[in-house]
């Protein structure tokens, strides 16, 4: 299953895309030889941090996509160019405004913290519910994170990248 995670972040939040950078690719490999439903392929988490004013719109409970084609560029009669969306859960989480003034290296148990409770105590989409082995999937994330971090300090990455 592929996992991929994406920052939305606000200017204050930035100086972190790199860790989130790092961290996807290190749970993407992690995930990649495992399943939790024949229907779900790959979810796509966007953590959001904004602290700012005007109020970000997100969705607050995971979308589900079994097979879905759109148009990139909708609103242009001109183009026919589309992507498709086949066994997707798109998820966007909020990070906690912590976040934003943590050191580097509270960062990653940060995000880890949150996404193993927004995966606990959020529905899945109907479509998936019962097909989703949702507590094999929460403890391989808090196994992950828990290495993640171990490898990180014994390793010295929170330095170098």
């Amino acid at each position: 299953m592929d996992i991929i995670i994406k920052s939305v972040f606000d200017i204050q939040a930035g100086q972190k895309y790199d860790i989130v950078a790092l961290l996807d690719k290190c749970i993407s490999s992690y995930f990649a030889k495992k399943t939790y439903s024949s229907m779900v392929e790959e979810i796509n988490i966007d953590l959001y941090c904004f602290q700012t004013p005007f109020i970000l719109k997100y969705h607050k409970r995971p979308i589900y996509h079994e097979d879905k084609t759109e148009k990139i560029f909708p609103k242009d009669k001109k183009s026919d160019i589309t992507f498709r969306m086949y066994h997707l859960l798109y998820v966007d989480i909020p990070l906690p405004d912590e976040f934003v003034t943590c050191k580097e290296e509270d960062a990653v148990s940060i995000i880890g913290k949150t996404m193993v409770k927004y995966f606990t105590d959020v529905s899945l989409p109907m479509k998936i519910r019962k097909s989703f082995d949702k507590e094999r999937f929460i403890s391989d994330l808090q196994s992950f994170f828990a290495n993640y971090e171990y490898e990180t300090k014994t390793n010295g990455l929170e330095n170098n990248g």
